[in-house]
């Protein structure tokens, strides 16, 4: 009759239906050793048993299975001697089955020492090679913080700058009232030269020598502006480099995870096949396949966990990129309003003289 197929269920009720039966631990774990090898053809393990049965500390069911051998070693002997054979033969076959027995088992603790090994091995690259995957990711994620760090930064020059615009605005509404207070005043000076034209030639030849005065000061102020345009220019530039050396950073990392997940993805995947073919030649390693099981079980929740953080990292890249596309729209409203308050103060300047 062929051993049942291993059934964890219909194992643990009939575990169960035996811790009816009996109370004694000793005799709890034989029986259960017995179910096993005889009715399901599992070769008992004090870690099996023990995963069974849960009772008394860990050495009883080594004790117990060390019983159970010894027992079923001995009902081997006894149908020996119910054979009809001289007694000498009979101590010496006994004598022979006895180190087949112990070379069988022997050489099936080897083959599950050699299989528990292997799986350990193969557990412990999985597991250097998320710690890798995880140690990358964190530092993708300090390059991030720090791009972010930068941008950050130059909204707050972009924020000087406009304050420095609102300034220039403040002092061109100035500009127009002394503007309009110097054109009454001229108004006033022209009533007057008419009635003195004498101190008309004066007043013209002192008004010439401010005019020049003025055109010596309104060209070296223009000089100044043309180097204040040119270094607002240069950092603008340079806000452009940084903002697109971010958005190249930022889709490197992108790249670079992704393809870590479909490593993890490929890894995972070959580990399932070694440890279903395994499973499939050895079936007494079964609880053995089942902690593979689980360890790659854990290794699918990394992998999500990093898809996770990855799509995070992609809507912060949008955040981002929406961010440098509003500086870029403020810098160019910047760019071009310093530029008609420089007009306007060359006039004002041509307009008043003794300023």
């Amino acid at each position: 009759m062929e051993p049942k197929q291993p059934n964890e269920s219909q194992i643990l009720a009939d575990v169960a239906e035996l811790r009816d039966r009996f109370s004694h631990t000793q005799t709890l774990y034989k029986e259960v050793a017995a179910l096993l090898f005889f009715r399901y053809g599992v070769t008992p393990t004090a870690n099996k048993l023990y995963q069974l049965v849960r009772k008394g500390s860990m050495s009883a069911p080594a004790q117990a299975l060390q019983t159970f051998w010894e027992e079923l070693r001995d009902k081997s002997r006894v149908r020996l001697d119910v054979a009809d054979m001289p007694e000498e033969l009979q101590a010496l076959t006994g004598e022979l089955l006895a180190r087949i027995w112990q070379e069988a088992l022997s050489h099936s603790k080897q083959q599950m020492e050699h299989y528990q090994i292997q799986a350990d091995e193969r557990v412990a690259q999985a597991q250097a090679q998320t710690r890798q995957a995880q140690s990358e990711l964190e530092a993708g994620q300090g390059d991030l913080k720090r791009a972010q760090a930068q941008i950050a930064q130059y909204h707050d020059n972009l924020q000087r700058a406009g304050q420095e615009q609102a300034a220039l605005k403040q002092d061109l509404l100035h500009a127009n009232q002394r503007q309009n207070e110097l054109e009454i005043e001229k108004q006033g000076l022209q009533q007057e030269l008419r009635r003195q034209s004498e101190q008309f030639t004066l007043d013209l030849e002192r008004l010439q020598k401010a005019i020049e005065l003025t055109e010596e000061r309104a060209q070296a102020n223009e000089r100044r502006a043309l180097l204040e345009i040119d270094k607002e220019r240069s950092i603008q530039t340079r806000l452009r480099q940084h903002i697109e050396e971010a958005e190249q950073t930022n889709k490197a990392l992108r790249q670079a995870h992704e393809q870590e997940l479909n490593q993890q993805q490929d890894l995972l995947q070959k580990l399932r096949q070694e440890l279903g073919q395994e499973q499939g030649e050895r079936r007494a390693l079964q609880a053995a396949l089942d902690i593979s099981h689980s360890l790659a079980k854990e290794l699918q929740g990394q992998v999500q966990m990093l898809r996770t953080r990855t799509a995070l990292l992609e809507r912060e890249n949008d955040e981002l990129r929406k961010k440098a596309q509003l500086l870029s729209q403020e810098l160019k409203q910047a760019q071009s309003q310093p530029v008609r308050s420089l007009r306007l103060k060359r006039r004002l300047i041509k307009s008043d003289p003794e300023k």
